[in-house]
Parts: C-alpha cells; sequence; structure tokens
C-alpha cells in the first residue's frame, strides 16, 4: 500500500558532522580497552567524553594526570613517556561520579595493519595455515579489528575491541599483520598492539582526509571535487526530504503504519482488511537519497576507519595496497606520499615508520621486454617513495605472486620482509632488511652499468622461496633486463654481475644503449637477490618527467 522509505533514517546518520557523543556520563572510545597495549617511549594520550567541565584523572600504572572536560564535554589528557613492560598494568579514568577501569594493559609497541585484500586477506586463508595457527599462543601480543565501515564524515569512534591473540582470534586476522606481528614477537620478546584496519578493493584515495585531497591541484581534481559534489546533492536531497517530512510525510508514514496494524489485526482475527486511506497529501513520495556505503568513494575509510584511532599513540603502520589504484598510476604517484603524510600530519607524533609491501608479480608472463603496464608504474611510485618520503620501508614481493590470481595465499615471507624492515628501522638491529635497489647507472660503450644499494654483502641469482607458487627462472643466467637505444625499442639483455653492488647490461642488438629496464612488467621472470636471498626491486633507467594521470 505504501512505501516507507529508510532514507531519513541512514542517511541522517551518514550526513551529520560528528562532534562526539552528547554524553551525560563518562565514556572513552573503543580503542581503549582490557587488554589493549599502549605505546612505549613517546607521550600517551587518552581522551573521551563527560559532562561539560567535569574534572577527570587519567592514571597508567603509577603515572597520573588531570584535566578538565570542555563545554562540550569533550576531553584529552597526555601522559609521559613509559618504559615497556610485560607485567600487566591497570588504566583508570575518574569523573567526577564515575570510574573506569581497564585490566591487563601491557606497555610495548602499536602497529597499525591497514591497506586492501591482500593486507585483509586472514590468516585462515593463508598457505602455511595449518602449520602456524595451532602454535598461535602469544599472550603479550593483542589485536584490535577495527570494523568495516564507511563515512562521509569523519567519526570520533569505531566498532572493535582488544583482544589476546590465540589460535582463533589469529585465525580471522590479516595474515600479513598476524606475520609480521608473530615474527616481532619471537624476535624482540616485547608486547605488541596490532590495530586492522583494512578493507578488500580500497583505492588510497578512500584512505586519505578530506583536506588532504584538497590541498593538492590535481588530487581536487581527480578526487576531491566529485566527492565534494556528490555531498553536496545528498545534502540538497536530505533537506527535501526534511521539507516533506514536516509538511505532512511523517503523518504519511504514521497513516501507513496504522493501516498495515489495522490490517495485521484484521487476519488474525479473521476479518477482511479494512480499506485503505487515502493519502493525507499528494503524491510524489520523498526523493530517494545517494548510496554512500561504497568503500571506494574518496576519504570514506580514513573518516570512519583511521581519523577515529587518532591520536592512539603508535610505533608505526605496515601497509598492503595498490592494485585498485592501477588505473590512475600518475595520480597514485602524488597520492601514496600524500596520504602518508596525511596520517603523520593527523596524529602529531612526527615521521613515524610506514612500511609497505611493494606489488608482486601478477597475471601471465609477457613475452615482450619491458611491456610495461599499471602494474610496474604502481611499484615505481612505490619504490621512489622510499627517497621522497622519510622513514619509509618496502618490502619488495616480486617473487611472492601467483599468476593469475590478485590474493596469492604465500604471505609468510611478506610478513617475514616486513619484519626485517622494522628490526632494522624501529629496533635498530644490524641485518639486511631490503633487497637491491637501483641508486644509478652510467653508460660505457655499449654497455651499462647499474649500480645497487642494500646489496649485503654482494648481488647473486638467486630464487624464490620455496614455498612461494612464483615459477623458479632460470639459474645460470640473470634474467628480467631489457636494453634500449636511441629509438626508445627494448629488446632483451644479457647482465652480469660486475661487482658486490653492480650489474653490467648489453645486448649485440643495441650499439648506442640509453637505457636499461628491469622486471617492468606485470608479472616478469627476474632472479638478481642480494646475499640475503632477498629480490631486487624492478625498476626503469628512463622514468618520463611526468606520468599520464
Amino acid at each position: 500500500m505504501m512505501k516507507k522509505s529508510t532514507a531519513p533514517f541512514w542517511l541522517a546518520v551518514c550526513l551529520l558532522a560528528v562532534t562526539g557523543p552528547a554524553h551525560a556520563a563518562l565514556k572513552l572510545p573503543a580503542i581503549f580497552g582490557d587488554h589493549m597495549v599502549l605505546q612505549q617511549e613517546v607521550p600517551v594520550t587518552v581522551w573521551g567524553w563527560a559532562d561539560p567541565n567535569e574534572a577527570i584523572q587519567v592514571t597508567i600504572g603509577t603515572v597520573t594526570a588531570n584535566t578538565t572536560a570542555d563545554a562540550e564535554g569533550k576531553w584529552r589528557c597526555k601522559l609521559g613517556k613509559m618504559q615497556s613492560t610485560t607485567i600487566p598494568i591497570t588504566v583508570t579514568v575518574s569523573g567526577a561520579t564515575q570510574k573506569i577501569v581497564f585490566a591487563d594493559v601491557l606497555i610495548g609497541d602499536v602497529w597499525i595493519c591497514s591497506g586492501q585484500s591482500n593486507m585483509a586477506l586472514s590468516m585462515s586463508e593463508a598457505s602455511n595455515a595449518r602449520e602456524v595457527l595451532p602454535n598461535a599462543n602469544y599472550p603479550e601480543l593483542r589485536i584490535f579489528s577495527v570494523k568495516v565501515k564507511p563515512e562521509i564524515e569523519p567519526q570520533h569512534d569505531c566498532e572493535g575491541r582488544w583482544v589476546c591473540c590465540s589460535p582463533e582470534v589469529a585465525r580471522t586476522f590479516s595474515a600479513v599483520g598476524y606475520l609480521f606481528g608473530m615474527e616481532l614477537a619471537k624476535a624482540k620478546k616485547l608486547p605488541l598492539g596490532l590495530i586492522g584496519s583494512y578493507v578488500g578493493s580500497s583505492p588510497a584515495q578512500a584512505w586519505t582526509s578530506l583536506e588532504a585531497l584538497k590541498s593538492d591541484p590535481d588530487l581536487k581534481s581527480g578526487y576531491a571535487d566529485g566527492f565534494m559534489a556528490l555531498t553536496a546533492n545528498a545534502k540538497a536531497v536530505q533537506a527535501a526530504h526534511d521539507q516533506w517530512m514536516a509538511n505532512g510525510g511523517a503523518a504519511y508514514y504514521e497513516t501507513g503504519r496504522q493501516y498495515n496494524m489495522a490490517k495485521y489485526l484484521a487476519k488474525e482475527k479473521g476479518l477482511p482488511a479494512p480499506p485503505p486511506p487515502p493519502p493525507p497529501f499528494p503524491l510524489p513520495y520523498a526523493p530517494e537519497p545517494p548510496d554512500f556505503k561504497d568503500t571506494n568513494l574518496p576519504t570514506v575509510l580514513f573518516n570512519a576507519m583511521i581519523h577515529p584511532l587518532i591520536p592512539y599513540a603508535i610505533k608505526g603502520v605496515i601497509w598492503y595496497q595498490g592494485e585498485s589504484n592501477e588505473a590512475k598510476p600518475g595520480l597514485y604517484r602524488r597520492l601514496f606520499s600524500a596520504m602518508i603524510n596525511d596520517w603523520r600530519t593527523h596524529w602529531s607524533q612526527g615521521d613515524f615508520l610506514f612500511l609497505y609491501v611493494q606489488l608482486p608479480g601478477f597475471r601471465v608472463r609477457q613475452p615482450e621486454p619491458a611491456s610495461g603496464g599499471g602494474w610496474p608504474l604502481v611499484r615505481e611510485t612505490q619504490m621512489l617513495a622510499l627517497k621522497s618520503v622519510p622513514q619509509t620501508g618496502m618490502a619488495i614481493a616480486i617473487d611472492c605472486g601467483e599468476g593469475n590470481n590478485l590474493h596469492p595465499s604465500f604471505k609468510s615471507e611478506i610478513g617475514r620482509r616486513l619484519s626485517l624492515l622494522a628490526r632494522r628501522m624501529a629496533y635498530g638491529e644490524d641485518l639486511v632488511a631490503s633487497g637491491p635497489l637501483y641508486e644509478s647507472h652510467q653508460v660505457a660503450g655499449n654497455k651499462i652499468k647499474i649500480v645497487f644499494s642494500s646489496t649485503g654483502t654482494g648481488l647473486k641469482i638467486g630464487v624464490p622461496p620455496k614455498e612461494s607458487k612464483t615459477p623458479v627462472p632460470p639459474v645460470d643466467e640473470i634474467k628480467g633486463f631489457a636494453i634500449a637505444g636511441p629509438d626508445g625499442k627494448f629488446v632483451w639483455a644479457k647482465a652480469t654481475i660486475g661487482s658486490p653492488n653492480t650489474v653490467v647490461v648489453w645486448s649485440d642488438q643495441i650499439k648506442n644503449p640509453t637505457a636499461v629496464r628491469y622486471g617492468w612488467a606485470e608479472n616478469p621472470e627476474v632472479n638478481l637477490y642480494n646475499s640475503a636471498d632477498l629480490p631486487a626491486s624492478p625498476f626503469r633507467t628512463d622514468a618520463p618527467a611526468s606520468l599520464p594521470k
């Protein structure tokens, strides 16, 4: 009889600019709870809501600080640096009449695990799940999973809770995140907190704030302008709906509700249905609003799944994403670094570590040399970020792909390589943490000499990890290099290791070489490694001044 739209309920929630709950009681966001890990060796911020102007006291172990809620009931308290401890402590937050106590709290290092589907792939789906999960009992490894939820306005709370790691908990958590944490737990023997905030198929713009997208002209035109137009239209639709409700829409819905109830009661009593009442005013119905549950929209995942975590003190971030940005690699060049800087700006904790996975091989092997495509350009952006963005590290994963499978199940080496970066960059261990990285090149006659960093004690021909599903390339010659002359046409090249950190590249077909590319394909055949059995990153020496957007 009457169509009742659900639009005013969910859209009102989506379009409400959240300023924090209207509390008449002491409350903290969900990121604080029993079993949580607080960050060592940096000031720790605790925040929440209370009655306006209420006095608040926060005690962490033996450290106490005081603050007062503002006129809106929001409060924030910063406590001094604390040292790591495996001995559980309590956190007490006291107001005028209420007290909240969190038990079994540890002080250690907190890492955010974020990105898209290859970060979201659970430990139960990993190739080594059967061997790893039965032993996933790490009581000093704590996990917080943020519920997937897009929002068009920044939120101040999220859904989730801290739990101690067990086989059941690890089973549903990110395989990359858990394996990274497991490696660190074994190596460092300190409490670790892993915050999982990831969504399959999500692009980087969804994880970036609107302010950051608007601050870059290319990102503004590429992402922010369309998003702002969409939300402006939604607000106009909401205003029209509100007016419709005020002019009789509410009575229209109530009439329908009463009629449906009368019809139900008549059926229960075996009586004929009553005649439908006329609508209290002429149609049409209220306008239908747009759907904002799309996790691909700009900013929506930052708003709902990152913003509520800020400023919870952290050690750093591990990130696995890029597949969903292959269509616009030029914009990704600007977007990736903008997103990292955006998170750091919002956290106000300095340049915390940002460690990420370079995309592995994907799709079929390309027979043509240097065949290009979106994935090589995304990998290049990830490699270049090492020099343009401070305190970043890249786990090279070119030998961890699985042909046409976008979600390779072999994740143990990804977690291990991320942990190597953390052990070197965060904890100062003297170890080789990265595969070889292109540094420079020099043309000498009909050959080009390539200089690498991160070579350990020297370069070598290597093979993928034995658990990897990447086909093993030949081991009697270096594979993956292509060379071009002035015409820019690449041919397969020969290559030899010239010294511990150089490779000499040439082809009898090219007399005057100008450029070299290595692994420049979606799924290349490559086998250059360093002494630590870590693969070299794909690269090119002929990068253009600008990329297509």
